[in-house]
């Protein structure tokens, strides 16, 4: 199973009104940076939208940087979180769950909001000494995909096996957030789920 944040809210579909402040601030920077990006929405129109005071403002989020590490982890929690429903009632065992990623992408890139992977933009958004430590984020974020694809493997194929299939894996997962972004064809993650799937009976 997965070390998943329990108490994970997700804020999106929370009341911005019955929210505390820095609940309200996050609430409005996820709308915002999802839809336009992070560079392109200043902290000013954040604080407007989100109702509190540039004081309480600073108060949570000393830095526009602070505000992104926390865009990050809350999509981070949101991807772990949704895969740990969906593989709690997986079957098949390792393969099963391997699966499951596919299932918890479906039900992702169907939602209204989705608008492409924060994670694989953040590779070209964060690529200077300035927007070191969010990038980190981004590296721990696909670090810990590939670390859950690697340990059910191990379960399934032998080591050589697993340097063949893991890229495979991991080219439909990525490639199924980009086909649905570009092309908002929600059906590609049940297309590669089954590519997957015969790609771990083979």
């Amino acid at each position: 199973m997965l070390n998943t944040t329990s108490d994970f809210r997700d804020l999106r579909f929370e009341k911005i009104e019955s929210l505390k402040p820095r609940e309200r601030v996050l609430k409005t920077a996820i709308a915002l940076f999802n839809k336009h990006g992070v560079h392109t929405i200043g902290i000013d129109r954040i604080i407007a939208e989100s109702g509190v005071s540039k004081r309480s403002f600073y108060n949570y989020f000393p830095s526009k940087s602070d505000l992104i590490a926390a865009y990050l982890d809350f999509w981070d929690a949101f991807r772990f979180d949704n895969l740990e429903k969906h593989i709690s009632i997986a079957k098949g065992g390792a393969k099963g769950e391997i699966l499951a990623v596919f299932d918890s992408l479906e039900d992702w890139i169907t939602q209204s909001d989705f608008n492409g992977c924060n994670f694989t933009r953040g590779l070209n958004e964060f690529s200077d000494e300035d927007t070191r430590p969010l990038r980190e984020k981004v590296d721990a974020h696909f670090k810990k995909s590939t670390d859950f694809i690697t340990a059910r493997l191990a379960d399934l194929v032998k080591p050589g096996k697993t340097k063949t299939l893991l890229p495979q894996l991991l080219s439909l997962i990525l490639g199924a957030m980009v086909v649905a972004h570009i092309t908002g064809d929600t059906k590609i993650a049940q297309l590669n789920k089954k590519i997957a799937r015969t790609l771990l009976e083979e």
